[in-house]
């Protein structure tokens, strides 16, 4: 169990690192949008992962890889948090309603072309 602790932390901690080297990198040119756009980003590739692992058989190495990239590394790239804090703004809520139905739409796409195409397992 602590293995996989450290796995999600330390995933976490290089998808954190990832947005925060984007935000600096990138930020002041997309403005407001670049935290929607991380999300949307994330939730697609987020959707590729689960699909990609729905194929895949069941063991520990496989369980232990969606935990690193899924929970750790995707779970730190994307910011939801963030999205709540700027959709409070005035005039901005249709932009965090926006972005977690485009991001639902990005997970739900990401996992199809994940699965192969396939809608059922």
């Amino acid at each position: 169990m602590w293995r996989d602790v450290v796995f999600v932390g330390v995933g976490g901690a290089i998808g954190t690192a990832l947005r925060a080297g984007l935000t600096l990198a990138v930020g002041d040119g997309l403005g407001s949008a670049l935290v929607p756009l991380i999300n949307i980003v994330g939730a697609f590739l987020i959707g590729i992962l689960f699909g990609w692992r729905s194929r895949m058989p069941a063991s520990s190495r496989a369980q232990r890889a969606q935990l690193f990239l899924g929970t750790g590394v995707l779970g730190g790239f994307t910011t939801y948090s963030a999205l709540a804090v700027e959709a409070a703004g005035p005039g901005l809520l249709w932009w965090g309603i926006g972005s977690v139905v485009l991001g639902t739409g990005a997970a739900w796409g990401g996992l199809l072309l994940g699965r192969g195409g396939r809608t059922q397992r």
